[in-house]
């Protein structure tokens, strides 16, 4: 089971919480442009372009899955650290059994295959957006919320990715 949010900032040399922002997105006409509008403005300045276009997938992985598989309200939180950023999907779905159980063994095993040459006709015709979390972000987790469950990722914006 991945780690809580609790456990991710524990782990991760993020620092101190700087601030803290949340976002109810149940009337924004436009979430996944909107999220990433706001993601890229909050984090200018605050690490360079890769990592914020990292933060940036993530967030669009994340909320296309609690729109397209929770229903229901969703919003989104952005807690900036002084070395680095948590963002938290919230959505109504309450079963996180579907989450793929074993995201760092499968990405490690594909380090093992030659450029070109992965065999994709293994890869789970679902879930594959917490592969790309997994790749991304520099740890992630999940955990039950009051409203339903938060997936939480974490990025490390000074230093290492950690």
């Amino acid at each position: 089971m991945p780690p809580t949010a609790a456990e991710l900032i524990r782990e991760l040399p993020l620092g101190q919480l700087v601030d803290h922002q949340f976002f109810a997105l149940t009337a924004t006409e436009e979430p996944l442009a909107w999220a990433r509008e706001t993601v890229r403005r909050l984090l200018h300045g605050q690490a360079d372009q890769d990592r914020i276009d990292d933060a940036v997938l993530v967030v669009t992985e994340l909320l296309t899955n609690a729109i397209r598989h929770a229903g229901g309200p969703v919003s989104l939180t952005l807690d900036l650290y002084e070395k680095g950023v948590t963002v938290g999907v919230v959505d109504r779905g309450t079963d996180i059994t579907a989450l793929p159980a074993d995201v760092v063994s499968f990405l490690a095993g594909l380090q093992d295959e030659t450029p070109g040459e992965a065999d994709v006709r293994g890869l789970p015709t679902n879930g594959r957006g917490l592969y790309l979390v997994s790749a991304f972000a520099s740890g992630w987790g999940v955990e039950p919320a009051r409203e339903g469950k938060v997936v939480t990722a974490a990025f490390c914006l000074a230093g290492s990715a950690a």
